[in-house]
């Protein structure tokens, strides 16, 4: 397995055969970094948001809960 990092981004190779559902998941997970990276926001927009989302959730969902 080589690693390289070029302008563009990082490639990598392997030339023995991978599990892709594992490579999807590591590929989820750098994404999630670079937006984490990105952030510029506060922990208290951070809770508020999580609070909307949440609460967004449950409206479209409560119905498979409650019957």
């Amino acid at each position: 397995m080589t690693i390289e990092q070029t302008d563009q981004g990082i490639l990598i190779k392997t030339t023995a055969p991978v599990n892709m559902k594992a490579v999807q998941k590591i590929i989820d997970y750098f994404s999630v970094m670079e937006i984490v990276s990105r952030n510029q926001g506060t922990e208290e927009q951070a809770g508020e948001l999580s609070n909307e989302v949440d609460k967004k959730w449950w409206q479209e969902n409560k119905h498979r809960f409650l019957k």
